[in-house]
Protein backbone atom coordinates (compact mmCIF):
# COMPACT_ATOMS: atom_id res chain seq x y z
CA UNK A 1 0.00 0.00 0.00
CA UNK A 2 1.03 3.26 -1.38
CA UNK A 3 0.74 6.27 1.38
CA UNK A 4 2.29 9.29 0.65
CA UNK A 5 3.20 11.17 4.15
CA UNK A 6 1.12 14.56 4.17
CA UNK A 7 3.56 17.57 3.13
CA UNK A 8 3.33 20.83 5.25
CA UNK A 9 1.38 23.52 2.87
CA UNK A 10 3.89 25.83 0.80
CA UNK A 11 6.84 26.08 3.11
CA UNK A 12 5.06 25.82 6.39
CA UNK A 13 8.01 23.38 7.44
CA UNK A 14 10.52 26.34 7.22
CA UNK A 15 8.60 27.95 10.35
CA UNK A 16 8.74 24.79 12.20
CA UNK A 17 12.07 24.68 11.54
CA UNK A 18 12.63 27.87 13.49
CA UNK A 19 11.77 25.43 16.23
CA UNK A 20 9.56 28.48 17.89
CA UNK A 21 6.61 27.40 20.30
CA UNK A 22 4.32 29.18 22.71
CA UNK A 23 7.37 28.27 25.18
CA UNK A 24 10.06 28.50 22.99
CA UNK A 25 11.89 32.01 21.31
CA UNK A 26 13.08 30.30 17.93
CA UNK A 27 16.38 29.44 17.19
CA UNK A 28 18.69 31.76 15.12
CA UNK A 29 20.07 30.26 11.80
CA UNK A 30 23.29 31.25 11.76
CA UNK A 31 24.01 29.70 8.25
CA UNK A 32 21.00 28.31 6.10
CA UNK A 33 21.87 25.08 4.59
CA UNK A 34 21.95 25.05 0.57
CA UNK A 35 18.79 23.68 -1.42
CA UNK A 36 18.29 20.19 -2.25
CA UNK A 37 19.64 19.23 -5.94
CA UNK A 38 17.71 17.15 -8.26
CA UNK A 39 18.55 14.55 -10.04
CA UNK A 40 16.53 13.10 -13.54
CA UNK A 41 18.17 10.53 -15.61
CA UNK A 42 16.19 11.46 -18.80
CA UNK A 43 16.38 15.18 -20.27
CA UNK A 44 12.16 15.17 -20.48
CA UNK A 45 12.07 14.36 -16.68
CA UNK A 46 14.56 17.58 -16.35
CA UNK A 47 12.30 19.79 -18.18
CA UNK A 48 9.16 18.15 -16.52
CA UNK A 49 11.43 19.48 -12.95
CA UNK A 50 12.03 23.16 -14.69
CA UNK A 51 9.05 23.64 -15.79
CA UNK A 52 6.82 22.45 -12.60
CA UNK A 53 9.54 23.13 -10.00
CA UNK A 54 11.70 25.80 -8.47
CA UNK A 55 14.68 23.39 -7.36
CA UNK A 56 18.32 23.35 -9.19
CA UNK A 57 18.81 19.71 -11.50
CA UNK A 58 20.46 17.68 -13.31
CA UNK A 59 20.23 15.27 -15.98
CA UNK A 60 22.32 12.21 -15.32
CA UNK A 61 20.99 9.58 -18.13
CA UNK A 62 19.54 6.53 -17.12
CA UNK A 63 20.88 3.63 -15.32
CA UNK A 64 23.11 3.15 -12.07
CA UNK A 65 26.48 4.24 -14.18
CA UNK A 66 25.14 7.17 -14.94
CA UNK A 67 24.53 8.00 -11.69
CA UNK A 68 27.41 6.92 -10.19
CA UNK A 69 29.16 8.92 -12.48
CA UNK A 70 27.07 11.97 -11.78
CA UNK A 71 28.15 11.96 -8.18
CA UNK A 72 31.81 11.46 -9.18
CA UNK A 73 31.82 14.40 -11.11
CA UNK A 74 30.72 16.17 -7.86
CA UNK A 75 32.36 19.49 -8.51
CA UNK A 76 30.53 20.13 -11.57
CA UNK A 77 27.27 20.47 -9.26
CA UNK A 78 25.51 23.04 -9.46
CA UNK A 79 24.85 23.36 -5.69
CA UNK A 80 27.83 22.04 -3.93
CA UNK A 81 26.92 20.60 -0.45
CA UNK A 82 23.38 20.61 -1.26
CA UNK A 83 21.10 19.66 2.06
CA UNK A 84 19.59 17.13 0.21
CA UNK A 85 19.44 15.15 -3.00
CA UNK A 86 16.51 14.14 -4.79
CA UNK A 87 16.16 11.20 -7.53
CA UNK A 88 12.92 12.51 -9.90
CA UNK A 89 11.86 10.89 -12.58
CA UNK A 90 9.29 8.04 -13.95
CA UNK A 91 9.07 4.59 -13.10
CA UNK A 92 6.68 1.69 -13.44
CA UNK A 93 4.19 0.41 -11.62
CA UNK A 94 3.78 -3.24 -10.00
CA UNK A 95 1.09 -3.23 -7.38
CA UNK A 96 -2.41 -2.39 -7.74
CA UNK A 97 -1.83 0.90 -5.45
CA UNK A 98 0.59 2.69 -8.37
CA UNK A 99 -1.72 4.48 -10.55
CA UNK A 100 -0.37 5.32 -13.78
CA UNK A 101 -0.15 9.60 -13.71
CA UNK A 102 0.36 9.85 -9.88
CA UNK A 103 3.22 10.42 -7.75
CA UNK A 104 5.28 8.77 -4.90
CA UNK A 105 7.61 9.35 -2.27
CA UNK A 106 9.58 6.20 -1.71
CA UNK A 107 10.60 5.20 1.81
CA UNK A 108 12.35 2.10 1.12
CA UNK A 109 14.68 0.75 -1.09
CA UNK A 110 14.43 -3.16 -2.34
CA UNK A 111 16.46 -6.21 -3.40
CA UNK A 112 14.63 -8.16 -5.91
CA UNK A 113 14.67 -10.94 -3.35
CA UNK A 114 11.92 -8.51 -1.04
CA UNK A 115 15.04 -7.60 1.22
CA UNK A 116 15.55 -3.84 2.34
CA UNK A 117 18.42 -1.98 1.18
CA UNK A 118 18.29 1.20 2.45
CA UNK A 119 15.28 3.08 4.29
CA UNK A 120 15.04 6.66 3.21
CA UNK A 121 16.08 9.59 5.82
CA UNK A 122 13.09 11.19 7.01
CA UNK A 123 10.17 9.24 5.22
CA UNK A 124 7.81 7.57 7.54
CA UNK A 125 5.80 5.82 5.36
CA UNK A 126 5.42 5.47 1.13
CA UNK A 127 6.28 3.47 -1.56
CA UNK A 128 8.69 0.63 -1.58
CA UNK A 129 11.08 0.51 -5.35
CA UNK A 130 12.69 -1.89 -6.36
CA UNK A 131 16.02 -1.42 -9.01
CA UNK A 132 15.98 -3.43 -12.26
CA UNK A 133 18.05 -4.02 -15.01
CA UNK A 134 16.08 -2.88 -18.30
CA UNK A 135 12.65 -1.92 -18.94
CA UNK A 136 9.83 -4.33 -17.16
CA UNK A 137 7.59 -4.29 -20.22
CA UNK A 138 4.45 -7.26 -19.30
CA UNK A 139 1.98 -7.35 -16.77
CA UNK A 140 3.02 -10.67 -16.19
CA UNK A 141 6.55 -9.91 -15.44
CA UNK A 142 5.42 -6.96 -13.33
CA UNK A 143 3.48 -9.08 -11.15
CA UNK A 144 6.59 -11.67 -11.16
CA UNK A 145 8.76 -8.86 -9.87
CA UNK A 146 6.23 -7.34 -7.34
CA UNK A 147 5.47 -11.22 -6.11
CA UNK A 148 9.47 -11.60 -5.54
CA UNK A 149 10.71 -7.89 -4.44
CA UNK A 150 7.48 -6.98 -2.73
CA UNK A 151 7.89 -3.64 -4.11
CA UNK A 152 5.36 -1.12 -5.64
CA UNK A 153 7.48 1.00 -8.23
CA UNK A 154 10.46 -0.64 -10.34
CA UNK A 155 13.37 1.57 -11.77
CA UNK A 156 16.27 1.27 -13.23
CA UNK A 157 18.98 3.78 -10.56
CA UNK A 158 17.29 3.72 -7.20
CA UNK A 159 19.81 1.40 -5.72
CA UNK A 160 22.64 2.98 -7.00
CA UNK A 161 21.28 6.53 -6.08
CA UNK A 162 20.92 5.35 -2.21
CA UNK A 163 24.32 3.79 -2.58
CA UNK A 164 26.14 6.92 -3.88
CA UNK A 165 24.12 9.58 -1.33
CA UNK A 166 25.10 7.38 1.47
CA UNK A 167 28.71 7.49 0.44
CA UNK A 168 28.50 11.09 -0.16
CA UNK A 169 27.47 11.59 3.29
CA UNK A 170 24.12 13.70 1.86
CA UNK A 171 20.38 13.05 2.82
CA UNK A 172 18.78 12.03 0.31
CA UNK A 173 15.08 11.10 -1.22
CA UNK A 174 13.39 9.36 -4.16
CA UNK A 175 10.18 10.81 -6.07
CA UNK A 176 9.07 8.76 -8.68
CA UNK A 177 5.89 9.50 -11.56
CA UNK A 178 4.09 6.31 -12.44
CA UNK A 179 4.61 6.42 -16.11
CA UNK A 180 2.48 2.45 -16.39
CA UNK A 181 0.70 0.91 -14.31
CA UNK A 182 0.67 -2.99 -13.44
CA UNK A 183 -1.70 -3.76 -15.70
CA UNK A 184 0.18 -1.81 -18.50
CA UNK A 185 2.30 -3.23 -21.40
CA UNK A 186 5.27 -1.29 -22.76
CA UNK A 187 6.33 -1.39 -26.29
CA UNK A 188 9.36 -3.62 -26.42
CA UNK A 189 11.20 -0.95 -28.93
CA UNK A 190 10.98 1.47 -25.99
CA UNK A 191 14.29 0.02 -24.52
CA UNK A 192 15.80 1.88 -27.59
CA UNK A 193 14.64 5.30 -27.37
CA UNK A 194 16.56 7.14 -24.94
CA UNK A 195 20.92 7.49 -25.81
CA UNK A 196 23.32 7.51 -22.43
CA UNK A 197 22.19 11.14 -22.01
CA UNK A 198 18.96 10.51 -21.31
CA UNK A 199 17.70 12.18 -24.70
CA UNK A 200 15.00 10.88 -26.58
CA UNK A 201 16.59 9.28 -30.07
CA UNK A 202 13.86 11.05 -32.33
CA UNK A 203 15.47 8.99 -35.56
CA UNK A 204 14.67 5.92 -33.73
CA UNK A 205 11.41 6.77 -33.17
CA UNK A 206 10.31 7.62 -36.18
CA UNK A 207 12.00 4.42 -37.91
CA UNK A 208 9.95 2.43 -35.15
CA UNK A 209 6.08 4.34 -36.11
CA UNK A 210 7.00 3.34 -39.75
CA UNK A 211 7.31 0.05 -39.36
CA UNK A 212 4.64 -0.39 -37.13
CA UNK A 213 1.74 2.50 -36.73
CA UNK A 214 -0.08 1.03 -34.60
CA UNK A 215 2.39 1.81 -32.16
CA UNK A 216 1.27 5.56 -31.94
CA UNK A 217 -1.86 4.82 -30.02
CA UNK A 218 0.45 3.15 -27.03
CA UNK A 219 2.83 6.37 -26.94
CA UNK A 220 0.18 8.79 -26.61
CA UNK A 221 -1.36 6.98 -23.81
CA UNK A 222 2.42 6.89 -21.89
CA UNK A 223 3.18 10.81 -22.73
CA UNK A 224 -0.07 11.80 -21.55
CA UNK A 225 0.42 9.30 -18.52
CA UNK A 226 4.21 10.58 -18.04
CA UNK A 227 3.56 14.22 -18.70
CA UNK A 228 0.74 14.09 -15.62
CA UNK A 229 3.47 11.79 -12.85
CA UNK A 230 5.76 13.98 -13.74
CA UNK A 231 3.64 17.11 -13.06
CA UNK A 232 2.92 15.63 -9.93
CA UNK A 233 6.40 14.21 -9.28
CA UNK A 234 7.95 17.60 -9.53
CA UNK A 235 5.24 19.29 -6.79
CA UNK A 236 5.80 16.65 -4.54
CA UNK A 237 10.06 17.30 -5.17
CA UNK A 238 9.45 21.44 -4.70
CA UNK A 239 7.52 20.47 -0.91
CA UNK A 240 11.12 18.13 -0.05
CA UNK A 241 12.56 21.44 -1.13
CA UNK A 242 11.05 23.14 1.88
CA UNK A 243 12.40 20.79 4.15
CA UNK A 244 15.01 22.57 6.55
CA UNK A 245 18.54 21.13 8.28
CA UNK A 246 16.80 19.57 11.21
CA UNK A 247 14.18 18.00 9.28
CA UNK A 248 16.65 15.98 7.50
CA UNK A 249 18.00 15.21 11.40
CA UNK A 250 17.84 11.70 12.47
CA UNK A 251 19.23 8.26 12.86
CA UNK A 252 22.28 8.03 10.72
CA UNK A 253 21.83 11.66 10.22
CA UNK A 254 22.50 13.43 13.52
CA UNK A 255 21.74 16.68 15.26
CA UNK A 256 24.90 17.65 16.28
CA UNK A 257 24.30 19.86 19.62
CA UNK A 258 27.11 22.14 21.08
CA UNK A 259 26.78 23.20 24.14
CA UNK A 260 29.03 24.84 26.67
CA UNK A 261 29.52 28.25 28.67
CA UNK A 262 31.39 30.13 25.89
CA UNK A 263 32.94 32.02 28.38
CA UNK A 264 34.21 33.36 26.02
CA UNK A 265 33.92 31.92 22.87
CA UNK A 266 37.17 30.86 20.56
CA UNK A 267 38.04 30.36 16.87
CA UNK A 268 38.36 26.74 17.52
CA UNK A 269 35.39 26.40 18.89
CA UNK A 270 33.92 27.04 15.46
CA UNK A 271 36.53 24.98 13.34
CA UNK A 272 36.02 21.56 16.00
CA UNK A 273 31.95 22.32 15.15
CA UNK A 274 32.65 22.57 11.60
CA UNK A 275 35.28 19.20 11.46
CA UNK A 276 32.02 17.17 14.01
CA UNK A 277 29.63 17.78 11.67
CA UNK A 278 31.69 16.58 8.43
CA UNK A 279 32.49 13.60 9.95
CA UNK A 280 29.24 12.90 11.63
CA UNK A 281 27.59 14.10 8.09
CA UNK A 282 25.07 15.91 10.21
CA UNK A 283 22.41 18.11 8.51
CA UNK A 284 22.13 20.54 11.11
CA UNK A 285 23.74 21.87 14.38
CA UNK A 286 22.88 23.70 17.08
CA UNK A 287 25.44 25.93 19.48
CA UNK A 288 23.83 26.00 23.08
CA UNK A 289 24.89 28.82 25.30
CA UNK A 290 24.48 27.68 29.07
CA UNK A 291 22.96 30.32 31.66
CA UNK A 292 24.54 28.32 34.59
CA UNK A 293 27.01 25.64 33.44
CA UNK A 294 26.21 23.05 36.67
CA UNK A 295 29.99 21.88 35.81
CA UNK A 296 31.59 25.83 36.31
CA UNK A 297 29.30 26.99 39.52
CA UNK A 298 31.88 28.50 41.34
CA UNK A 299 33.41 30.42 38.34
CA UNK A 300 30.34 33.34 37.70
CA UNK A 301 30.09 33.41 33.21
CA UNK A 302 29.37 36.95 31.85
CA UNK A 303 25.94 37.63 31.63
CA UNK A 304 24.10 35.27 29.38
CA UNK A 305 22.90 37.94 26.97
CA UNK A 306 26.72 38.77 26.17
CA UNK A 307 27.53 35.27 25.46
CA UNK A 308 24.87 34.36 23.60
CA UNK A 309 26.40 37.58 21.49
CA UNK A 310 29.54 36.77 21.53
CA UNK A 311 28.55 33.38 19.97
CA UNK A 312 26.55 34.74 17.52
CA UNK A 313 29.57 36.51 16.31
CA UNK A 314 31.76 33.81 16.47
CA UNK A 315 29.86 31.09 14.85
CA UNK A 316 28.52 33.97 12.18
CA UNK A 317 31.72 34.60 11.25
CA UNK A 318 32.86 30.96 10.16
CA UNK A 319 29.67 30.04 8.25
CA UNK A 320 31.81 29.45 5.33
CA UNK A 321 33.50 26.81 6.96
CA UNK A 322 30.74 24.66 7.96
CA UNK A 323 29.16 22.32 5.62
CA UNK A 324 25.34 22.54 6.50
CA UNK A 325 22.80 24.13 8.64
CA UNK A 326 24.04 25.78 11.93
CA UNK A 327 21.36 27.55 14.61
CA UNK A 328 22.23 29.19 17.85
CA UNK A 329 19.46 28.52 20.49
CA UNK A 330 18.51 30.06 23.56
CA UNK A 331 16.75 27.24 25.00
CA UNK A 332 18.97 27.21 27.99
CA UNK A 333 19.22 30.76 28.64
CA UNK A 334 15.71 30.81 28.55
CA UNK A 335 15.43 28.13 31.43
CA UNK A 336 15.69 28.88 34.71
CA UNK A 337 17.79 27.27 37.03
CA UNK A 338 21.24 25.23 35.99
CA UNK A 339 21.56 24.47 32.38
CA UNK A 340 21.73 20.35 32.34
CA UNK A 341 22.27 18.75 28.83
CA UNK A 342 19.44 16.19 29.67
CA UNK A 343 16.84 19.18 30.12
CA UNK A 344 17.73 19.94 26.80
CA UNK A 345 17.74 16.77 25.12
CA UNK A 346 14.22 16.19 26.47
CA UNK A 347 13.02 19.53 25.23
CA UNK A 348 13.99 18.65 21.56
CA UNK A 349 12.99 15.73 21.42
CA UNK A 350 9.35 17.11 22.88
CA UNK A 351 9.41 19.44 20.13
CA UNK A 352 10.37 17.34 17.51
CA UNK A 353 10.17 13.67 18.05
CA UNK A 354 11.91 12.71 15.00
CA UNK A 355 15.01 13.20 16.61
CA UNK A 356 14.86 10.22 18.54
CA UNK A 357 17.76 8.24 18.30
CA UNK A 358 19.39 11.20 16.03
CA UNK A 359 20.75 13.83 18.48
CA UNK A 360 24.93 13.96 19.34
CA UNK A 361 26.48 16.20 21.61
CA UNK A 362 30.15 17.39 21.35
CA UNK A 363 32.20 17.00 24.28
CA UNK A 364 35.65 17.45 25.06
CA UNK A 365 37.25 14.40 26.51
CA UNK A 366 37.70 16.32 30.10
CA UNK A 367 34.12 16.35 30.59
CA UNK A 368 32.96 12.91 29.29
CA UNK A 369 35.37 11.58 31.96
CA UNK A 370 33.51 13.04 34.45
CA UNK A 371 30.15 12.20 32.80
CA UNK A 372 29.10 10.06 35.94
CA UNK A 373 28.81 13.18 37.88
CA UNK A 374 26.28 15.16 35.34
CA UNK A 375 22.31 15.22 36.15
CA UNK A 376 20.37 11.96 35.22
CA UNK A 377 23.81 10.90 32.89
CA UNK A 378 22.68 7.27 32.30
CA UNK A 379 19.30 8.61 30.96
CA UNK A 380 21.25 11.62 28.84
CA UNK A 381 23.17 8.38 27.15
CA UNK A 382 19.89 6.25 26.47
CA UNK A 383 18.53 9.58 24.27
CA UNK A 384 22.01 11.36 23.03
CA UNK A 385 25.08 9.96 22.09
CA UNK A 386 28.47 12.19 22.71
CA UNK A 387 31.00 13.37 20.11
CA UNK A 388 33.95 13.36 22.10
CA UNK A 389 37.01 15.35 21.37
CA UNK A 390 40.45 14.88 22.57
CA UNK A 391 41.74 17.43 24.90
CA UNK A 392 45.11 18.33 25.95
CA UNK A 393 47.30 16.60 27.10
CA UNK A 394 44.71 13.92 26.62
CA UNK A 395 45.33 11.96 23.55
CA UNK A 396 43.87 9.70 21.02
CA UNK A 397 45.09 6.12 22.79
CA UNK A 398 44.44 7.75 26.77
CA UNK A 399 40.77 8.79 25.35
CA UNK A 400 40.37 5.45 23.84
CA UNK A 401 41.56 3.35 26.99
CA UNK A 402 39.24 5.46 29.44
CA UNK A 403 35.98 4.76 26.98
CA UNK A 404 37.00 1.37 26.87
CA UNK A 405 36.95 0.60 30.30
CA UNK A 406 33.58 3.27 30.86
CA UNK A 407 31.68 0.65 28.41
CA UNK A 408 32.88 -1.99 30.25
CA UNK A 409 31.74 -0.30 34.00
CA UNK A 410 28.46 0.73 32.44
CA UNK A 411 27.25 -1.30 29.96
CA UNK A 412 27.39 1.30 27.47
CA UNK A 413 29.11 -1.02 24.70
CA UNK A 414 29.33 1.75 21.92
CA UNK A 415 31.76 3.91 24.40
CA UNK A 416 34.73 3.51 22.13
CA UNK A 417 32.99 4.71 18.96
CA UNK A 418 31.84 8.00 20.48
CA UNK A 419 35.28 9.31 19.74
CA UNK A 420 35.72 11.47 16.82
CA UNK A 421 38.78 11.60 14.55
CA UNK A 422 39.32 15.41 14.55
CA UNK A 423 42.43 17.52 16.01
CA UNK A 424 42.68 17.80 19.49
CA UNK A 425 40.86 21.26 20.98
CA UNK A 426 43.39 22.78 22.95
CA UNK A 427 41.21 26.13 24.89
CA UNK A 428 42.03 27.43 28.38
CA UNK A 429 38.89 30.26 28.57
CA UNK A 430 40.66 31.09 32.37
CA UNK A 431 44.13 31.94 30.44
CA UNK A 432 41.63 34.18 27.55
CA UNK A 433 39.85 36.08 30.12
CA UNK A 434 43.08 36.58 32.12
CA UNK A 435 44.84 37.95 28.61
CA UNK A 436 41.81 40.26 28.27
CA UNK A 437 41.72 41.48 31.86
CA UNK A 438 45.48 42.29 31.19
CA UNK A 439 44.80 44.53 27.74
CA UNK A 440 45.99 42.03 25.24
CA UNK A 441 44.31 40.27 22.70
CA UNK A 442 44.67 36.73 22.86
CA UNK A 443 44.75 34.70 19.80
CA UNK A 444 42.13 32.97 18.62
CA UNK A 445 39.51 35.61 19.36
CA UNK A 446 37.30 36.88 15.91
CA UNK A 447 36.90 40.60 15.40
CA UNK A 448 33.74 40.36 16.20
CA UNK A 449 34.21 38.49 19.39
CA UNK A 450 36.94 41.33 20.49
CA UNK A 451 34.43 43.77 19.51
CA UNK A 452 31.60 42.50 21.86
CA UNK A 453 34.16 42.27 24.82
CA UNK A 454 34.99 45.95 24.44
CA UNK A 455 31.80 47.31 23.70
CA UNK A 456 30.32 45.47 26.69
CA UNK A 457 33.70 45.58 29.34
CA UNK A 458 33.71 42.21 29.72
CA UNK A 459 36.23 40.17 32.06
CA UNK A 460 37.94 43.58 32.92
CA UNK A 461 38.53 45.23 29.71
CA UNK A 462 39.32 49.03 29.94
CA UNK A 463 39.69 48.23 33.83
CA UNK A 464 42.45 49.74 35.69
CA UNK A 465 45.88 47.70 34.96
Amino acid sequence: MIAAPPLLSSCAAATLGGMATAHHAPDEILKAAEPPLVFCPLGFERRACMRFGKLPVITTGPGPHAIARAFAERERWPVREPRLVILLGLAGGLGESAKAGQSVRVAAVADQDGSVLFEAPSVESGARVVEVGSIVASPADKRALAMRSKADICDLESRAFATCARAAGLPWAIVRGVGDDARSSLPAEMADFVDERGETRLPRVVAALARRPSLLRDLLRIARDSRAAMREAAFEADALGCLDGLDLCGPGSPLLVFGGSFDPPHARHATVLAEAMRELRAPAAMVVPAAINPLKAGTPPADPEARLAMCRANFAGAVSDFPSEVRLSRIEIDRPGPSYTIDTVLSLLERRPALAGGIRFLVGDDAIRRIESWHRWRELLALATPAVVVRPPSTRASVLEFLGGFAATTGFADARSWLLDVPPVDLASTGIRASVARGTRPEGLSDGVWREIAARGLYGFGGDR
